[in-house]
């Protein structure tokens, strides 16, 4: 299917620098042939992160799906859960950790994408 994405259709992967977590490219240039945004399912289990980084030139949004995170953006610090989106523009550093007894699950969203 080119526009309907079931998601068990996408194979996972495991991202650099991130720590037990697997994620899911359902929208991307390879998978539907997006050209300007990403669309990503992450799942981080307890204990997992997404180590402190910056996008050069990427803006992103992470919207939590369930699970409970711990989230630093720039000079911001929270904990969050779901229904909470994140706004983190290119260049700001941010990093994200999994806390709780469940996995956190996020929908990440890329523009331009990731994998141009």
């Amino acid at each position: 299917m080119k526009y309907i994405v079931p998601f068990e259709s996408v194979p996972t992967y495991s991202p650099g620098g991130h720590r037990h977590t697997t994620n899911r490219r359902l929208i991307g240039k390879d998978h539907v042939g997006a050209r300007s945004v990403e669309v990503v399912h992450g799942e981080l289990l307890p204990g997992g992160v997404a180590e402190r980084h910056a996008h050069e030139d990427i803006d992103q949004v992470v919207h939590v799906v369930a699970g409970q995170a711990r989230v630093e953006i720039g000079d911001e610090r929270a904990e969050v859960g779901p229904r909470t989106t994140l706004w983190i523009p290119a260049t700001v550093p941010h990093e994200i950790t999994a806390i709780g007894d469940e996995p956190l699950q996020l929908l990440v969203v890329y523009t331009p994408p990731l994998y141009r």
